[in-house]
């Protein structure tokens, strides 16, 4: 992992916007709680679990670290301050997402080239995503852009480290929302010529594909006693859709301890939910010599090719799972093992 995102966490920016948004809480006394993203990204705490003793901790975290609008640490943009008027912190979030950037020059090549200072300032500035209105980020992702274009290589910079953040299996700040949403400013800026979009484009259409909400692409696979099947066809209450490789030393890993998993167990035997392990990546031998390796509670799938020709599922890490509806409909996308195991 590259020194920013390992350390973006303690940042003195980090702490500014965590005080500046925990007083807000205080000064508004919200209630309403906002989910977290499944990735982790947030760094501030939930305003509106934060009680009055919390509060008094930040403000006085706040009053020791240098004020926002200061210039902060040399490593770091400053922050600027949301108006009084905005109090609750998605309004003073939503403001400060918009004018993050206000003080970067991206004319100096020392800073704006500088990838280990860029990604600093791209991880504080996604972290608050989180906790911003929805309908800013693209605003402030324009702007990004925009003011990005004033170097083509700081532009192009940026691009890369918003893939390796947001886009990522491995990255902590992994968001396939937040990553669409900044290839489409991208793409619309029109700041790129034709070879340039090829990537983004791409990119773009891949991270599209099988997003909650939409029905998963259907396939056909061989079962282990040789019928064949289709994704669709398969009848179940809930699908968790285990692509794996038989030749991953991480794949056995994850899927001996969803085999040991009792949670696991009780819901396959219960009847609410069918795991399909399918394997896609057309060694049928490898395939068949592994396969009955494999609980018999699963059903066990061989694709017959359609997957990787008409790259119906983007697969840039193995394993990766999906968990569908009865109608076969997308409920969560490269879903966390955690999450199924329960830790």
């Amino acid at each position: 992992m590259c020194a920013a995102c390992a350390t973006w966490w303690n940042s003195e920016a980090m702490r500014r916007i965590a005080a500046i948004l925990l007083l807000a809480a205080a000064a508004c006394g919200c209630t309403g709680r906002r989910p977290a993203t499944d990735n982790g990204a947030a760094v501030a705490a939930d305003a509106a679990t934060m009680d009055a003793s919390a509060a008094r901790t930040a403000a006085g975290n706040a009053a020791a670290a240098p004020a926002a609008g200061s210039a902060g640490s040399a490593d770091e943009l400053p922050l600027a301050e949301p108006p009084a008027a905005l109090r609750t912190p998605r309004e003073r979030a939503s403001w400060m997402i918009r004018h993050f950037w206000d003080a970067m020059e991206f004319r100096d090549t020392l800073r704006s080239r500088n990838r280990d200072f860029m990604e600093q300032q791209f991880a504080n500035f996604v972290s608050l995503f989180p906790h911003a209105d929805t309908a800013a980020l693209a605003p402030a992702l324009g702007q990004l852009v925009a003011r990005a274009a004033a170097d083509r290589e700081a532009l192009l910079l940026v691009g890369e480290i918003a893939e390796k953040y947001l886009y990522d299996p491995n990255s902590p700040m992994l968001d396939e929302g937040y990553f669409i949403r900044w290839l489409e400013a991208l793409i619309a800026s029109g700041t790129l010529d034709e070879a340039e979009r090829i990537r983004p484009a791409y990119l773009l259409g891949a991270a599209r594909k099988n997003r909650p909400g939409m029905p998963a692409a259907d396939f056909t696979y061989i079962t282990r006693d040789g019928r064949r099947q289709t994704l669709h066809g398969t009848e179940a209450e809930e699908t968790l859709l285990l692509f794996y490789d038989p030749d991953c030393d991480h794949c056995r890993e994850i899927m001996e301890a969803l085999s040991s998993s009792e949670r696991l167990r009780r819901a396959i035997a219960a009847g609410g939910l069918t795991l399909l392990a399918l394997y896609a990546d057309g060694d049928r031998a490898a395939w068949d010599r592994t396969k009955e390796q494999l609980p018999a509670a699963w059903i066990v799938g061989f694709d017959t090719g359609a997957i990787r020709t008409h790259e119906l599922y983007v697969l840039p890490a193995m394993p990766t799972l999906y968990l569908l509806d009865r109608d076969k409909r997308v409920l969560v996308k490269d879903l966390p093992v955690g999450a199924l195991l329960g830790s």
